[in-house]
């Protein structure tokens, strides 16, 4: 879909190179601006008053975030997870893209829907699921949001314990704990620290979908 862009002559568009940290806000454009992911990860965050941080959603490579709609109603910034390549383009000639190609628009509108559709799965996951079930659930949307092929076991983490804690709702040391008992049970092996191999898919499935009991509510 990122092809589409040149079609504007690069009018007005532009490439960021971000690295894992940097900000941006709405206000730091002077006009609403759609952002494509190039290469890794953007999320919206959101701090409390006393500093803890949600990341209230991701974007991935091929996917985009709009900062003019949905996703700008979050009260904090946008922020890179990663070193991060994204195409940035104004949204009036964005909007002019969707007018005037057919099938851009079906892409479009098909990555729209399946990321609102995985928004009310991940709200979902946040209010009723385990940890373990959360992070089984998280690797499999991971996957299907890299296009993974279903054969390939192992593939990249590609953000840090800390942002994947911000996104479940759940502390670092959490996150190293589910992990660890994930691979004790044989489901999962961790190949390095950026690095996952599943084992057993349909084990993992399983507590995806819901099947481990919520014993405590360790956050």
């Amino acid at each position: 879909m990122h092809n589409h862009f040149d079609k504007a002559q690069l009018r007005a568009a532009r490439t960021l190179e971000l690295n894992e940290g940097d900000q941006l806000a709405p206000e730091d454009f002077p006009e609403p601006v759609v952002f494509a992911v190039l290469t890794g990860v953007i999320a919206v965050e959101s701090h409390l008053s006393d500093g803890r941080r949600s990341l209230l959603t991701l974007r991935l490579p091929g996917e985009y975030l709009d900062m003019n709609r949905a996703d700008r109603h979050a009260s904090g910034e946008v922020v890179a997870l990663a070193p991060t390549s994204v195409k940035l383009l104004p949204r009036t000639v964005f909007e002019e893209l969707l007018l005037l190609d057919a099938n851009l628009r079906r892409i479009y509108w098909r990555r729209a829907t399946d990321i609102m559709h995985q928004q009310f799965d991940h709200s979902s996951d946040l209010g009723k699921k385990t940890p373990t079930e959360r992070m089984a659930s998280f690797i499999f949307e991971l996957r299907n949001r890299l296009n993974i092929p279903r054969f390939v076991e192992e593939f990249a983490l590609p953000i840090s314990r800390q942002s994947i804690a911000d996104y479940l709702g759940l502390r670092a040391e959490t996150v190293s704990r589910v992990f660890k008992g994930l691979e004790k049970e044989g489901l999962i092996k961790l190949v390095s620290k950026h690095q996952l191999a599943i084992i057993d898919f349909k084990g993992l499935r399983k507590i995806a979908n819901g099947s481990r009991p919520r014993l405590s509510n360790h956050r």
